[in-house]
């Protein structure tokens, strides 16, 4: 928890007093962040269950072998549709709504009355411990939503001080060290080393730096914002002839990780960022991470989560094993995430996962297998899940499926605006996102926008 300096403090001007009850159980906590989405950190976490050194590998390999190493020529097809060539042509989104799952508007004073409930808990939370979780750490993934949000709304209370705690405590900047220069932490805690990088947390943070450089004018986030992204690319390696952004550099053992994750790459951003700025190699590194998303399609219509090129070294003949999910388990919001991130180019990879989430409504689940689409176990999704699809449904234009997912999110928000204490911040920061993005929808064919305080990256570009 960051109390010991008061440099290191989160310092907001104003608190919002509201009914907070106890601090949630362990059980609740736990149950938490299982239910989160893919943006949450993964770096130093054991990537499976599958055990370590070559017997470890062995029983990974037979599991992707038995499920996803042979894909469907059709769904790692590259498919150079724009997003208004699928709004303009494409029916199958839409006619795979069951009956039973409903698609009206939501009425907008509901939604801005839940919004500002939800900012008001959002200013509580970040009061009560400083935007840190229970470990005392506070995460570069949830700081970065809400400041995104905040960029957003042109809220410069809530931005300023997010953004000067980030820049001073979060982002690698040591003229003793130029090669970690741009480096972004995955956490921080006062008086705790430094131990790796984050690439999402990067990408998270370099975006929201960005977007506030445009809605509040000031030029040294974009300079900011750029020297992250260029320090994200220098995580870019080829092994095995495969092209992947490395997961994290570990601080302690000045080594890169040998794996990268899927929702460590948003290629939408790196190519708006490049078209403003001329960077070639930004706009590179974007063109591989849209052929890199295209080629983690699972056979439902999913994508996989881990890309560990290592493992050819047993197989080298097989060269899609290098892209897998243990045991062939998928978490839906990971995917969408993803999804969420491409649509620019690759605006089909979104819309698979639409269909999917839709054909099963309104159980929709949180974990499903690659090879099938069947569900893994018998858990509910939650809002982060809901609050992704909410947002990958507005960005390609799909009205219907965006309130078929909005109606389900509303009733899960409205339950967490009245029990705060047992939730996130990084799930109110979901919330918060995908709120935003309804009020910003503007419908194919309409010639204005909603009213919104709000606006999008994308708009302001």
């Amino acid at each position: 928890m960051i109390r010991h300096k008061k440099v290191n403090k989160i310092n907001l001007n104003k608190v919002w007093k509201s009914g907070v009850g106890s601090r949630e159980s362990v059980e609740r906590r736990k149950r938490e962040d299982d239910s989160k989405s893919a943006l949450l950190p993964y770096h130093l976490v054991p990537l499976s269950p599958c055990p370590p050194l070559l017997t470890g590998i062995i029983v990974c390999l037979l599991t992707i072998l038995s499920g996803c190493a042979f894909q469907s020529p059709e769904v790692v097809t590259n498919n150079t549709k724009t997003v208004e060539d699928i709004t303009q042509t494409a029916t199958s989104t839409t006619a795979a709504i069951p009956r039973t799952v409903k698609t009206t508007p939501v009425d907008g004073q509901v939604l801005q009355q839940l919004e500002g409930r939800l900012y008001q808990q959002l200013q509580v939370l970040m009061a009560k411990a400083q935007g840190a979780r229970p470990d005392g750490y506070v995460y570069t993934v949830d700081l970065s939503q809400i400041l995104y949000y905040a960029a957003g709304k042109k809220d410069s209370r809530l931005y300023l001080p997010l953004r000067d705690f980030a820049t001073r405590n979060l982002v690698i900047d040591k003229k003793s060290d130029p090669y970690t220069k741009g480096f972004v932490l995955w956490r921080y805690r006062d008086g705790a080393p430094a131990d790796a990088s984050g690439t999402t947390e990067a990408l998270r943070l370099a975006e929201s730096l960005w977007l506030g450089s445009q809605t509040l004018g000031d030029e040294t986030d974009r300079q900011r914002a750029m020297s992250i992204l260029q320090g994200y690319t220098r995580h870019a390696q080829i092994d095995h002839d495969k092209w992947l952004i490395r997961n994290y550099f570990n601080l302690q053992t000045r080594a890169f990780a040998n794996n990268s994750f899927l929702v460590g790459y948003d290629p939408d951003l790196l190519k708006i960022v490049a078209q403003v700025t001329g960077d070639r190699t930004l706009k590179s590194v974007a063109q591989k991470s849209y052929a890199t998303i295209r080629e983690a399609a699972t056979p439902s219509g999913l994508l996989y989560d881990i890309i560990q090129p290592e493992v050819l070294t047993l197989v080298p003949e097989l060269k899609q094993l290098a892209i897998f999910s243990p045991n062939d388990v998928v978490k839906l919001a990971n995917t969408c995430t993803v999804a969420e991130r491409a649509v620019e180019e690759a605006p089909e990879v979104g819309q698979r996962v639409i269909r999917f989430a839709l054909a099963r409504m309104p159980n929709l689940n949180t974990y499903y297998y690659g090879r099938n689409g069947e569900p893994v176990i018998p858990q509910k999704a939650e809002i982060p899940t809901y609050a992704c699809l909410v947002r990958l449904s507005a960005k390609l234009k799909e009205e219907k499926a965006m309130y078929a997912f909005l109606n389900p999110f509303v009733n899960h928000a409205e339950f967490m605006a009245q029990n705060i204490n047992q939730f996130s911040l990084y799930t109110v920061g979901e919330a918060l996102l995908a709120l935003q993005s309804v009020s910003q929808f503007n419908p194919p064919g309409s010639q204005d926008r909603l009213q919104s305080s709000s606006v999008s990256m994308r708009d302001r570009v």
